[in-house]
């Protein structure tokens, strides 16, 4: 189990509460907002951190670009260089 895995693990066996909470903590450092494929309907809709949420429910429907690989986050976790564009194509364990 990678880094990444036992981040999802820990999120998962945490109350709803908690969970929400740590997410919330996230995405303080998630540069989704500055993603060339980031759109206002995502940032009204209030989609962060795609690589752990999942692919945005109806808004990001083009791939104009990705940052994934820069993300702090990724690259405290070690992710986004394989599987990205996590906004369309899903998160890291679902590309996995």
């Amino acid at each position: 189990m990678d880094k990444f895995e036992e981040k999802i693990d820990e999120l998962n066996q945490m109350s709803e509460e908690d969970k929400n909470s740590a997410l919330n903590q996230m995405n303080e450092d998630c540069i989704c907002p500055i993603c060339p494929t980031y759109n206002e309907c995502a940032k009204e809709a209030d989609e962060l951190l795609f690589c752990v949420t999942g692919k945005s429910k109806t808004c990001i429907t083009k791939e104009r670009g990705c940052l994934c690989p820069t993300c702090p986050f990724a690259q405290e976790y070690k992710i986004g260089v394989k599987y990205n564009f996590y906004c369309t194509r899903g998160t890291e364990l679902e590309q996995r």
